[in-house]
């Protein structure tokens, strides 16, 4: 008898991995816009606190969250509470990624739907001020890896960052 697939489950699978470091290519959707916007680079997260994303096309750019600071392109950083669009996704990953239940359901109502081959995990922000920028994040992954995170904002604009080794 297969074992059954629960949160807990998934964060443990998931935060087996001390640093995660993927390639990614995010497109957003945004409705002032006329086409699409396409970014690609690098993510990393170490534990315990320090996810960066390297973006390297179609500009370089350099965004670090280390300890509840953000850095932008090195600059002197500010506490990511002061950026509730950065707020929003930081809690969601760190929460997946370093397998914090705790910081994941303080913030998110969580569901998570199929199995450990083929899951996907629907986060619904609890915070007023997280739920006036996000809808919801869904991660989508196979195994203990995240391969795809869609973000929803409510007005319905909407961003795909397809993850891989």
């Amino acid at each position: 008898m297969a074992a059954t697939w629960t949160v807990p489950a998934l964060l443990r699978a998931v935060a087996r991995n001390a640093h995660h470091e993927v390639h990614f290519v995010q497109v957003t959707h945004l409705s002032s816009l006329t086409r699409p916007l396409q970014t690609s680079g690098r993510l990393i997260y170490r534990k315990p606190a320090t996810l960066i994303m390297e973006q390297e096309r179609p500009t370089k750019a350099s965004y670090r969250i280390v300890n509840g600071r953000l850095y932008v392109n090195g600059q002197r950083g500010v506490p990511v509470r002061r950026v509730p669009q950065v707020m929003a996704i930081v809690s969601g990953f760190e929460g997946l990624l370093s397998g914090n239940r705790a910081l994941l359901l303080h913030d998110y109502a969580v569901h998570l739907r199929g199995s450990a081959r083929h899951w996907q995990l629907s986060l619904v922000p609890r915070l007023p001020v997280l739920a006036r920028i996000l809808r919801h994040i869904e991660v989508r992954g196979h195994d203990g890896e995240p391969t795809e995170v869609r973000t929803v904002a409510p007005g319905g604009d909407f961003s795909v960052m397809r993850l891989s080794p």
